[in-house]
């Protein structure tokens, strides 16, 4: 039985490859072979980079914990010097000790001398002091602040004495990590790092305490210019807090006993392999600062330390790709001699489905595939002449509607001027009928010019000007109007007949209906590969309805009863016709305040002439 299906397994497997391409048996011969190869070379380069990436990593880590922790000991102990020479400091002994207080000279020159010790402090590490503060049991307070004023300064010193008392500290000086300062009120809350000296006891007869607030920004600056990693932080351990250079995120947050027992460690230096509370795992390295024994810790995910382990991998994981893609190819280029020329009349015939029809079919064979190459090459010319065809008939359409919209638009703008003129003569205004005629005839000039229906952008605005110097003129105390169109589009073709509707719109529709002076402003600039013309009036305006069933009506298709606005739609529906239906009109209006008519046309560097 086991026979038998070898047997047939085999068959099956000979008739397979009798029946694939040549392409597909090189693949089956090769591929197995190459890509063992291949993945076996790339896991082990991975696992050896992986490996000294970790490495490296650690190594960096540390260095970068050891490179910190020096620079902010060395801050630290220019503040400790700065403390000590106010301590040291032969008025503050005097004032200490109420020594040659009762002389007034001597007082006042220990005071001035104190205070030139504070300033000279300041002036020299301002970046870092915030503020400096001395007071002695004999009631006697000295402070120096730049940056705020305080309402309150001081502290109760027998408490203060007191409680540090207990702490067995015997050098006198003690740090407070970042926390509200209490010694200088403001009124808005001030964080600080402050280093304290406390002189005596509670027993002394003369005891005192002397106070440098450092910034917290400049010590949270120091730690935040140090990138650790990603999402990794430098913690700054003390122990009455912690200071950390940023939040840590939620699912590498560590819990607060980690954070004690790397203060209470007995090593200067350490790592520590533990979880955070969303049991990541998170690699921490320390160092002690030995002037105040706070540690410095870096806080890092182990995701972040191997995060260009990805990286290596998907660059492994790129080479046996293009290997095997290298590889492919060549193989495929065996058998792409005898497929190609199949190959290329399926692309043609995908091409001619898609809607090109400028395609070719030749080609040099002389066989049956040639004959195939052949018909479909004839069918081609057959569907491209049927085609050209329709073209012609629609175009030839175009230009018959074209020239009845048209023939619309000149009676119904007649119609409107004339009745002006006819009104300035009644009214015996005849200087002014007389320069509306002159007006009149410049625009015509330019309104029949030469029998061209497509003029350019600078004619039409000339035309669209002698329209409102007309309109001005009946109606000067109802508007203003501005022209201001860039040069870049003037040589630009447009259909004739097109700003003058829109212009008569504004003044009968917008302008009159507005209460007061109004304004019509005509500008234009290219966008893009658009050129665009705006007509703005600030008259009356319309209500989103009315906008609506307007635009509607320019943009039907066909007409269906009376159109709202026989005029505009006329401008859209030739300029549609023209240059393409993607152009046109668009409204934009607000009731009660203005109205914009947006004419698009599209630019071009060639003349008028172009689409004439």
């Amino acid at each position: 039985m086991m026979e038998k299906t070898s047997k047939y397994g085999g068959n099956y497997m000979t008739s397979f490859l009798s029946r694939s391409p040549i392409r597909i048996k090189l693949l089956i011969y090769f591929v197995p072979i190459l890509v063992s190869s291949v993945v076996l070379t790339g896991l082990f380069s991975y696992l050896s980079a992986v490996k000294q990436l970790e490495k490296n990593a650690y190594y960096l880590l540390n260095d970068t914990v050891e490179q910190t922790g020096t620079f902010l000991e060395d801050k630290f102990l220019t503040i400790f010097e700065q403390l000590v020479l106010i301590e040291n400091n032969n008025s503050f002994r005097n004032i200490l000790g109420n020594t040659s207080q009762a002389v007034d000279q001597q007082r006042y020159d220990d005071i001035i001398n104190l205070q030139k010790q504070f300033e000279e402090s300041y002036q020299n590490h301002f970046q870092m002091i915030d503020s400096i503060f001395v007071t002695f049991n004999n009631g006697r307070s000295f402070n120096l602040q730049k940056d705020f004023v305080p309402r309150h300064v001081g502290i109760n010193l027998k408490e203060w004495i007191a409680y540090y008392a207990r702490s067995g500290n015997t050098t006198g000086y003690y740090w407070l990590n970042q926390h509200v300062d209490h010694v200088f009120e403001t009124v808005e809350t001030r964080r600080v790092v402050s280093l304290f000296k406390i002189i005596g006891n509670p027993q002394s007869e003369v005891n005192g305490v002397a106070l440098i607030n450092m910034r917290e920004s400049y010590i949270l600056n120091i730690l935040r210019n140090v990138k650790v990693s990603p999402n990794g932080v430098l913690a700054l351990i003390s122990p009455d807090g912690v200071m950390y250079s940023k939040p840590l995120a939620g699912e590498y947050a560590i819990s607060d006993s980690i954070i004690h027992n790397i203060q209470q460690s007995a090593e200067a230096q350490g790592s520590l392999q533990e979880y955070s509370t969303d049991n990541k795992p998170m690699m921490i390295r320390y160092t002690t600062l030995s002037l105040n024994q706070w540690k410095l810790a870096a806080i890092v995910p182990e995701s972040d330390i191997l995060s260009n382990a990805s990286q290596i991998k998907s660059i492994t994981f790129s080479i046996v790709l293009l290997i095997l893609v290298v590889f492919s190819v060549v193989a495929t280029l065996f058998a792409s001699s005898l497929t190609n020329p199949i190959r290329f009349l399926s692309k043609q015939v995908k091409s001619v489905i898609q809607g090109n029809l400028n395609v070719s079919f030749r080609l040099k064979e002389q066989n049956e595939i040639g004959v195939l190459a052949n018909g479909l090459e004839s069918l081609v010319d057959s569907v491209q002449q049927l085609l050209q065809k329709v073209k012609d008939e629609q175009e030839h359409k175009r230009q018959i509607e074209l020239l009845a919209l048209q023939s619309q638009i000149q009676p119904h703008f007649l119609y409107n001027t004339m009745g002006s003129i006819k009104h300035l003569i009644d009214l015996g205004e005849k200087e002014k009928a007389s320069t509306m005629v002159s007006a009149l005839t410049h625009f015509f000039r330019i309104g029949i010019s030469k029998g061209r229906e497509v003029i350019s952008i600078q004619e039409e605005l000339e035309h669209v000007r002698n329209y409102l110097l007309i309109q001005n003129i009946r109606y000067s105390k109802d508007f203003e109007f501005e022209i201001e169109v860039e040069e870049s589009i003037l040589h630009l073709p447009i259909m004739k007949l097109t700003l003058q509707p829109i212009v008569e719109n504004a003044i009968y529709h917008g302008i009159k209906n507005k209460a007061g002076r109004g304004i019509i402003r005509i500008t234009g600039a290219r966008q893009g590969d658009v050129a665009l013309l705006q007509v703005f009036d600030d008259g009356a305006g319309m209500d989103g309805e009315r906008l609506q069933q307007i635009t509607d009506s320019i943009q039907s298709p066909t007409v269906k009863g009376v159109p709202v606005t026989f005029g505009l739609r006329n401008v859209h529906l030739r300029l549609a016709l023209q240059f393409g239906c993607s152009y046109g009109l668009e409204l934009e209006s607000q009731e009660g305040e203005y109205t914009i008519v947006k004419v698009s046309i599209p630019y071009t560097s060639r003349g008028t002439h172009d689409h004439v």
